[in-house]
Parts: structure tokens; C-alpha cells; sequence
């Protein structure tokens, strides 16, 4: 990409951002057995994510973290305590107040969860580690006004 001008550079970040959140949307539709026949989603391991990191917090703020109103991320709850995955539990500061508690199955999807991202950060380690301190704050800054990008586009379907 050395020759390319500024135009066909930027056709070129946007296709590829576009290929990019075509295979993330693809992917969030395709479930995963993880040894015991019961499929799970992504969006589900991403609740079971925030609950193994965050074991202290409420729906609410499970909700915010995601990204997803609070309907939402109740009839996420239901079926992963449905799958066995999770628990609610009254806050023993508010009995009104619930937060999920991981199960055994649960604490092992987490786990999984966990190696795959793990596996997926090394390589992305492994290119930053070839970039110097300028590369990386442009490369983040690029990534920032994509993300603006799409908050103002959500903001026009609203």
C-alpha cells in the first residue's frame, strides 16, 4: 500500500471495516458447544464475561456494561440460567436488588471465554509489539473517530 493515495486508502480502511463487522455479525450467530451439548451464543458468553469479572455488580450495571437495556439482558438471564449457566441473588444490601452468580458450567464457559480471547490477544500483542508509540496512538486514534462515526449514525436512527 505504499503508492496509494489518500482516497484509495481510505476506500481501503472502510472495506476493510466493513469485511470486518460483516464476519463480527456473522459470528454473533453462530453458537458454540464447549463439551456438553449445549449451545451457547456470544452474546451469551459475553454476559457470562461480565459476570465472572464483575461478580459484585447488579443487572443494571450488567446491562450498561453491554451496551443493552435492562429487558434485554433479564431474557438474556433467563435462558442462561435455563442452560444452567447462571444464578440470581439477592444483594444483601437491597433484597430487590439482584446480581447472577456464575455455576460450575458456568465458571467453565467463563474460563473457555476467556482462553479464546486470550489466544486472539496474543496475536494482536504481537503486531503491536512491532509498532512504536506514534503508530499505536494513530492507529487508536483512527479506531476513536470510527467509533464517533457510529455513535452519530446511531444517533440518526433514534
Amino acid at each position: 500500500m505504499n503508492k496509494l493515495s489518500l482516497d484509495e486508502k481510505v476506500d481501503s480502511l472502510i472495506g476493510s471495516g466493513i469485511r470486518i463487522l460483516n464476519k463480527a455479525y456473522a459470528l454473533e450467530k453462530k453458537p458454540v458447544d464447549i463439551g456438553h451439548g449445549v449451545l451457547l451464543y456470544p452474546s451469551e458468553f459475553h454476559v457470562i464475561e461480565i459476570v465472572g469479572k464483575n461478580p459484585t455488580e447488579n443487572l443494571t450495571s450488567i446491562a450498561f456494561h453491554l451496551g443493552v437495556t435492562k429487558g434485554a439482558i433479564s431474557q438474556m438471564v433467563k435462558k442462561l440460567e435455563k442452560k444452567g449457566l447462571v444464578k440470581k441473588v439477592h444483594t444483601p444490601a437491597n433484597k430487590k436488588d439482584i446480581m447472577l452468580e456464575l455455576t460450575d458450567f458456568g465458571r467453565e464457559a467463563f474460563d473457555w471465554h476467556r482462553s479464546l480471547h486470550e489466544s486472539i490477544e496474543k496475536g494482536i500483542r504481537k503486531e503491536l509489539e512491532r509498532m512504536n508509540d506514534a503508530e499505536i496512538e494513530a492507529f487508536l486514534r483512527v479506531y476513536g473517530h470510527i467509533e464517533g462515526m457510529f455513535d452519530r449514525c446511531m444517533e440518526r436512527y433514534e
